[in-house]
């Protein structure tokens, strides 16, 4: 009985652990310009694995319209493809 309890409290630690490597490389790809959803199921499908490729990873020189999902310049303020107005998402508080 001992061993069981012992086996389970592995396991729950292992999910733990899993799930922590795959929050901190989603983390870390997304302040690196990456989308973190992606990062996160990398994370727990390859943890640790993944976790090296996003710190690797460089910074994207792109960002994403919200409106039309197009990479633009990152020092755009309006979008060339479908004119979306960036300075105005920044002055809606969050």
């Amino acid at each position: 009985m001992e061993e069981v309890i012992i086996k389970f409290a592995f396991i729950v630690l292992a999910v733990i652990l899993v799930f922590f490597l795959a929050n901190v490389t989603a983390k870390v790809a997304s302040d690196k310009g990456g989308k973190a959803g992606p990062w996160f199921t990398a994370g727990v499908l390859l943890p640790g694995v993944a976790l090296v490729l996003a710190i690797l990873l460089e910074k994207q020189l792109t960002k994403e319209c919200p409106r039309c999902i197009r990479q633009v310049d990152p020092t755009a303020r309006i979008c060339g493809y479908c004119g979306h107005d960036f300075a105005r998402d920044e002055l809606v508080p969050e």
